[in-house]
């Protein structure tokens, strides 16, 4: 279910080598919003702040 709620597109199902599906996550894309980490019903996903910073600071919010 990550692929449909992430609203960066981070998580990805893409065809393998042979065929199969694969689950790629695309790290590069992340806006750190932690819809991952609130959303995943089985809690697979656990988000932490990058290294050397809090996260973005948006304003508005």
């Amino acid at each position: 279910p990550a692929q449909r709620f992430c609203p960066a597109g981070v998580y990805e199902v893409v065809d393998g080598e042979n065929g199969d599906p694969k689950f790629q996550i695309n790290a590069a894309n992340c806006v750190h919003c932690k819809t991952c980490d609130i959303k995943d019903p089985s809690q697979n996903i656990t988000w932490v702040v990058p290294e050397g910073a809090g996260g973005p600071n948006y304003p508005n919010m």
